[in-house]
């Protein structure tokens, strides 16, 4: 016979172990110690500080003893190490563990070209390789997405039952990963502005070049209609708005190389702080 505490005592119990599944399910879906969303905000900063280091030697080539330009790439190199670092011990993937493998591979090597002094003929190789090093960081930005897809997904399915919010958190995810490309878009504007001032009719450099220009045009009108857009983001794409109507309005300059180099350093630094800052808002949203 059931008695009134008992069967008290079973729906305690029965609450507990859905509470206790779905703490467990929630504390799963994470990369590592922290958050999927917060790894590929990190990861993405992989992608901008490969080029804020390309760029800033490329810069010291004709402006050797300029301090911040030193400062920017001395920071940049232990930045960009120490988060690698970071991002591999948290990673539970294989996939990516292997991508992020492959990143320190590749910036074992680009690190040497780094350290030397900024010089002609190894900033032609900084302007080849960068791209390798960009697209290896690329890789695990994706892996760390695809990642967190399947865990959410198996999750949701057998615990949580809740596939509408997961299309939500992917789609979160997405709009993450587009707004920190805006970073390394603005630095890479600037890397390839001075390899088409080094470079002699090249172009690849040039078509690189005005591709980087298009698509953070285009990536910056998808983030201004936004669903996730709150008022503090608004603000601060109306902000990347105005910084950028200002590079847009001297394109022609930016093509025909006759902008002062100081300028572009300041502009791309003063783009790749508000997409920072707007990324940053992103990662936070709680869904």
């Amino acid at each position: 016979m059931i008695t009134n505490n008992n069967l008290k005592s079973g729906i305690i119990t029965l609450l507990l172990m859905v509470f206790g599944f779905s703490t467990q399910a929630q504390q799963n879906i994470k990369f590592g110690n922290v958050s999927f969303n917060n790894a590929i905000n990190v990861a993405g900063k992989q992608r901008m500080l490969s080029q804020k280091m390309s760029k800033a030697y490329l810069y010291l080539v004709s402006n050797p003893n300029d301090m911040k330009a030193k400062k920017d790439l001395l920071t940049s190199k232990i930045l960009f190490e120490r988060q690698n670092a970071f991002l591999l011990q948290n990673s539970r993937n294989k996939l990516t563990s292997s991508n992020i493998q492959k990143v320190n591979e590749l910036f074992s090597d680009f690190k040497k070209i780094l350290e030397t002094t900024p010089g002609y003929e190894n900033a032609k190789k900084i302007t080849d390789l960068n791209t390798d090093l960009l697209v290896a960081a690329n890789r695990t930005v994706v892996s760390i997405i695809n990642n967190s897809k399947l865990i959410t997904s198996a999750t949701d399915a057998e615990v949580l039952g809740d596939n509408v919010s997961a299309e939500d958190r992917f789609e979160l995810q997405n709009v993450i990963n587009v707004s920190g490309r805006q970073r390394m878009l603005s630095q890479r504007l600037a890397l390839y502005y001075y390899a088409n001032t080094i470079a002699v009719n090249d172009k690849d450099i040039t078509r690189i070049l005005s591709n980087t220009f298009n698509e953070l045009e285009g990536a910056l009108t998808k983030l201004m209609i936004c669903q996730f857009n709150n008022p503090a983001i608004d603000e601060k794409i109306g902000l990347a708005l105005t910084k950028w109507e200002n590079v847009k309005t001297q394109r022609e300059k930016l093509m025909n190389k006759t902008l002062k180099k100081e300028e572009v350093y300041k502009l791309s630094d003063e783009l790749t702080i508000v997409f920072n800052d707007i990324t940053n808002l992103y990662e936070k949203i709680d869904l």
